[in-house]
């Protein structure tokens, strides 16, 4: 490896380590990247052994959802370029920061365990969302801000959507999380 190559891999490693430790938009929005890739993974194991009554409108459901999320993974990347950032780009880095857990038992779930853990990946996004949202408007980081409301409104209507496939208003069973912290 060339010598000035690793001493910018250093001086990124460096400052990711301050950025994780003292959070910045960009290390928040690096973790929903990651979450990212994994999601559409996750979808990949779901769309490819999902089964049931509504087994072709899950499927198309399941494809459109994927796409998107490769869509927004993608955009986001260009949006932490954008603003000066350096985001993940291989699979080790996602790996180290992605807070969804993947499993190769979970295409032994049933439709409804399947959606459920999709919802809850969902849930789990958001808070990262939300987090980077604040940190990007402190930030001055107007259009990865802008961006990310948007990411966050997809992702509320792909939950919504989910949660009425199991038979679930918007947000029931979603809410008692944040009843909790009272």
């Amino acid at each position: 490896m060339r010598e000035d190559i690793q001493k910018l891999y250093e001086a990124e490693q460096k400052q990711n380590e301050i950025d994780h430790h003292v959070p910045t938009a960009g290390a928040m929005t690096n973790h929903i990247l990651s979450n990212l890739r994994t999601m559409s993974t996750k979808l990949n194991q779901t769309e490819w052994y999902i089964k049931g009554a509504n087994y072709f409108a899950d499927q198309q459901f399941l494809s459109s959802m994927r796409k998107t999320v490769d869509n927004y993974f993608n955009q986001l990347g260009h949006q932490l370029i954008n603003v000066g950032e350096k985001p993940s780009s291989v699979t080790e880095e996602f790996s180290e920061y992605k807070m969804l857990n993947e499993d190769a038992r979970n295409k032994y779930l049933s439709d409804q365990e399947m959606f459920a853990m999709l919802v809850n990946d969902i849930q789990t996004s958001k808070l990262f969302i939300s987090r980077a949202i604040i940190l990007a408007q402190k930030e001055s980081k107007f259009p990865l801000q802008n961006f990310l409301i948007e990411l966050d409104g997809s992702l509320n209507q792909f939950s919504a959507s989910m949660q009425a496939r199991l038979g679930k208003t918007p947000l029931e069973g979603l809410e008692d999380d944040e009843e909790d912290d009272d």
